[in-house]
This record gives structure tokens, C-alpha cells and sequence, in this order.
């Protein structure tokens, strides 16, 4: 799977966005870039994803083998 690359992980946040985000990691007991580093790792070794990319790439590998191919009706 093709994935876009940028030269800095950065995402604008809006203030209420930003609240958010240190209170939660106020909750976490971490100051917020140990708390949104932690945050963008889990998201990013997500199983869930994994799974979902496994299964496309599966998908596309075997789209070719497995074609159910109805030439009975050329004749």
C-alpha cells in the first residue's frame, strides 16, 4: 500500500482542539508531547489497520487466481 509522506508530522489544532488534548494528557499524568507522541505511535501500530492493509494486499494478490471463468457459453 502506497502511503503519502511528508517532511514533518504536523497537524494545526484548533483551540478547542488543543484543550482537549491537554487535558487529556493532564489526565494521563504526561506533559503533552510524551502524551501525543504515545498517542500517534498506538494509532500507527493500530492491529485493526494492519489487518485492513494485510487484506487488501490478499485481496489484489488473489483477484487474478481466484476469477470464476465462464467460457462454457463460447461454444
Amino acid at each position: 500500500m502506497h502511503y503519502a509522506r511528508i517532511s514533518a508530522l504536523a497537524v494545526p489544532l484548533t483551540a478547542a482542539e488543543q484543550d482537549q488534548v491537554y487535558r487529556a494528557a493532564e489526565a494521563a499524568g504526561k506533559d503533552v508531547d510524551d502524551f501525543m507522541r504515545d498517542a500517534v505511535l498506538a494509532a500507527a501500530d493500530d492491529p485493526f489497520l494492519a489487518a485492513l492493509d494485510r487484506a487488501a494486499d490478499t485481496v489484489a494478490a488473489r483477484s487474478d487466481a481466484d476469477r470464476v471463468q465462464h467460457d462454457y457459453a463460447t461454444d
